[in-house]
Formats: C-alpha cells, structure tokens, sequence
C-alpha cells in the first residue's frame, strides 16, 4: 500500500471513529500548525534515531486534551514510524470531511485586500453557485492589476483584467 492510500484510510478510520469530527478537523488543523511552525519538533518526531516514548512523551506534554481518537492515532503513528504520513493525513481528513459535510475550498486572489462586506458578498456568490458551504482562503498578489482569480474544487474562474484581456486577445484572433 502507498503513503497516498494508507494517508486516506487513516483519515477515513479517524473521521468514522469521532464522536466530534469537527472537533477533530479543528484539532488535526492546529496540531498540523503547530509542527509546521516548529520543524525542530516536526524532525524530532519524525527522526527514526528518537526512541517511540521520547516522541510519545513530547507530543503529549505538548498536545493535552486531544479528543479521542486522536490521542490513539498519535501513539499509532509514532510506534509505527509513519510521522512523515502526519501533514497527508489532515489534508485528507479535511477534504472527506469537507465532502460528508457540502463545503467546498476556494482559493481567492485579488489584485487588493477585499473588506469585510466584500468577502462576505463574494461568500454568498460562491455558496449560491456551489449549493453549499465555501471556506475561503484570501491572497493578494499585486501583479493582476484589477478584478480576481476564484478556484473552487479545482475549477478556475479568471475575472481579472489581466485574465479578460487574454480573452478578448484570443476572441479578436
């Protein structure tokens, strides 16, 4: 079995065993931080040198109250060397709970930083258009000059003038 197929049957097994799954999400998000902010941490785990309880004791004095079962799944991945399957695991954790619950991920990127009442008007479009849910995760990238890029579930709507000037280019050739 791959790292890809044993990432989704973790996420799968996790994600049927919650009692909370959003708690869980939450939770496998802020864990997920936590060791990309500290790659000290994130090696030590994952470093085949450090013995099983050391790794044990340092997640756990650092990760207290984790709903179940997630503190079982920890000690699972630990003892059975497969860490470096942790950062898969929540993307596919995030993506099957995102699937059993109608939400949809969108990438969004503007030419400037929308407000407040413009993000939520730009949220009610994609829920409309989508049927469901939409997390939005915002960028800003100066180089579009005007308008927005929207992905969502992989599909890319260009409405930026940099995207529309190409479009009307290949219309008028």
């Amino acid at each position: 079995m791959n790292d890809t197929q044993s990432a989704r049957r973790y996420a799968r097994a996790i994600i049927e065993t919650a009692a909370d799954p959003k708690a869980v999400r939450d939770e496998l998000a802020a864990v997920a931080a936590t060791l990309k902010a500290n790659p000290t941490l994130r090696e030590a785990l994952g470093n085949p040198g450090v013995p099983p309880a050391t790794k044990k004791s340092i997640f756990f004095e650092i990760f207290t109250g984790l709903s179940a079962p997630l503190p079982r799944f920890f000690e699972m991945l630990i003892e059975g060397g497969r860490v470096e399957l942790f950062k898969d695991i929540v993307q596919r954790y995030h993506a099957e709970w995102n699937a059993r619950n109608n939400v949809h991920s969108a990438k969004v990127v503007t030419a400037l930083p929308l407000g407040d009442e413009e993000t939520q008007s730009l949220r009610k479009a994609l829920e409309a258009a989508v049927s469901g849910s939409v997390e939005i995760e915002m960028s800003v990238d100066a180089a579009l000059v005007g308008g927005l890029k929207v992905e969502v579930d992989g599909h890319l709507f260009d409405g930026t003038v940099t995207g529309r000037l190409h479009a009307l280019r290949q219309h008028l050739l």
